[in-house]
């Protein structure tokens, strides 16, 4: 049977876990605030386009109400999944007994996160695994000092939760997530810094309205998707006619929604004419 230590480290020697816990705290709450502002931002740009372009009213706690259903989306995942928890930092501590150094498995996918923690003085990468060749960069005697070193930490290479010590960054109570909904933070605020783009709103308002053009249009779900969002589809004519209309995002907007305002139904004919003369654009290409 092969073995595979991904995400390995050691820390430097010495080190006392609880101090490197704090500071990894230190260094990794922010990456994290930054990578869920980006996320909040997302959802809530989405959702006050999708009420504009819609002829709704922005009701008021929008972006709240946008973070929740996010939230109980996120509940419903399999634990396995990619989707689940996409800012997550897990990390396995474990003593060499040997030579008392600490080794770590970190778990995580949001690449910030991960440059954020091997930037960390004390961390040193020490993945091992035999189903494929040792980097260049490591001795043939290093390398069977890292497999001797993992197996005595995880010994038959068991469970990391049965024979290591176990950190996770924020736990799904945690939450600071939810406190970012406020937005409080001014200009530099981790969610109001990271609005996408009117180009980018377009894009992703054109890819789902493009979709639901083709599902009242007659197609089936499945094929409406397969077009909307392939990269083969020009949507450019659909999300020139959408950014113009779109609402500026603000604090206030999302929390106190836009008092009853909303578009009118020039709008919506005129998306409506620009999907329609994209249907007809895209039904030329072969591939479509």
């Amino acid at each position: 049977m092969s073995t595979k230590i991904r995400g390995g480290y050691r820390l430097a020697e010495g080190t006392n876990p609880f101090e490197f816990i704090r500071g990894l705290r230190a260094v990794l709450d922010p990456v994290r605030d930054r990578a869920d502002g980006a996320l909040l931002a997302r959802l809530f740009a989405t959702a006050a386009d999708t009420r504009w372009l819609a002829g709704e009213p922005v009701p008021p706690l929008l972006g709240v109400k946008a973070f929740t259903d996010w939230e109980a989306r996120q509940s419903s995942l399999a634990a396995g999944s990619r989707a689940k928890d996409p800012h997550r930092f897990q990390m396995c501590l474990g003593e060499d007994p040997v030579t008392g150094r600490l080794l770590a498995r970190a778990y995580a996918e949001h690449p910030e996160l991960v440059s954020a923690f091997e930037a960390m003085p004390a961390v040193e990468p020490y993945s091992y695994w035999d189903d494929a060749d040792a980097p260049g960069t490591v001795t043939e005697e290093e390398w069977d000092e890292r497999r001797a070193a993992w197996e005595r930490v995880l010994p038959d290479y068991g469970v990391p939760a049965e024979h290591m010590l176990s950190f996770v960054l924020r736990t799904e109570a945690n939450p600071g997530t939810m406190m970012l909904a406020g937005m409080n933070g001014g200009a530099a605020d981790p969610v109001l810094s990271r609005f996408p783009t009117r180009a980018e709103r377009a894009i992703t308002m054109a890819e789902t309205t493009y979709r639901g053009h083709l599902i009242a249009s007659g197609h089936d779900q499945r094929y409406a998707s397969s077009r909307a969002f392939s990269s083969r589809t020009d949507l450019s004519l659909v999300a020139g006619a959408i950014e113009p209309f779109l609402p500026e995002l603000t604090r206030t907007l999302l929390l106190e929604g836009s008092g009853g305002s909303k578009s009118g139904a020039a709008v919506r004919a005129t998306v409506a004419a620009a999907c329609a003369a994209a249907a007809t654009a895209n039904s030329a290409d072969p591939g479509q």
